[in-house]
């Protein structure tokens, strides 16, 4: 397959609100992109965020990728244009708090679906067209460190990204594609919109500019994770000195947002 060199592109998923904004803006101020391939199911907050760009072009995709349809959208596009893809920042992902055994099992399969699959089979098909000196970012979250009652599928998710990511920076290592988890605690994104205030049981709602600056200096230094906040990265090195059924045991003790 002959890719073409004179196309530099990024491509996010998830581009229509929080990070996957902040990604875009970010990747748009390094002006080597040409072309910023924006992913998500929401059309009008998807050119909102193309319009928020001053240097790249920008490619406005709808695209469920719940669906093997929306998944196939993007193969089409890889096969048609074959660009040269620099960035690939996998940040589509969802969840709420809940019992699992109350829990909606189309809600649940199809969490799995963006959380896990997609990230998994975008990848899959985006690595062909990937160069060396390539960065993959995947959106993980501080959930992937711990086992979360009553945010069992999402947590799970979560931690499956993260060993994902580590294994794929070592299977790339020999063509020097970089991967890197990225873990964020609460941050004001959609995703935490209904919490009052500044906290959430303790923990500071950051201000998702702040993660993401973060995040795009850790992916241009090839780290395999990010992680932004002392509160966070105290969470990581907790995780990794207590056992996982003692971690479940206090995290069951804790608030979680509606």
């Amino acid at each position: 397959m002959q890719i073409n060199k004179n196309k530099k592109i990024a491509i996010i998923t998830g581009a229509s609100s929080g990070f996957g904004v902040e990604f875009s803006k970010r990747i748009d101020s390094l002006r080597e992109i040409e072309e910023i391939w924006l992913i998500a199911r929401r059309e009008q907050k998807l050119l909102n965020t193309s319009k928020q760009l001053k240097n790249a072009k920008s490619l406005v995709i709808v695209s469920d990728l719940s669906s093997k349809e929306g998944i196939s959208k993007i193969k089409k596009l890889l096969e048609k244009e074959k660009p040269e893809v620099k960035f690939l920042i996998n940040n589509a992902g969802f969840g709420k708090t809940e019992k699992f055994e109350y829990s909606d099992d189309d809600y649940n399969e199809k969490m799995i679906d963006v959380n896990v699959k997609a990230q998994v089979m975008v990848t899959k098909l985006v690595l062909p067209y990937m160069s060396e000196g390539s960065y993959i970012a995947n959106v993980a979250s501080s959930a992937a460190y711990a086992p979360l009652p009553y945010f069992a599928v999402y947590a799970a998710s979560k931690a499956f990204i993260l060993s994902f990511s580590y294994s794929l920076k070592e299977e790339l290592r020999h063509k020097n594609i970089s991967v890197t988890a990225v873990c964020p605690g609460p941050a004001g994104t959609e995703f935490f919109k209904s919490v009052k205030g500044n906290k959430v049981n303790g923990l500071s709602i950051r201000d998702p500019k702040l993660v993401i600056r973060k995040a795009m200096v850790d992916i241009l230094k090839r780290r395999s994770v990010s992680v932004y906040g002392l509160d966070m990265n105290l969470l990581r090195i907790i995780s990794k000195l207590l056992p996982r059924k003692i971690l479940a045991y206090f995290s069951s003790k804790v608030k979680l947002p509606d």
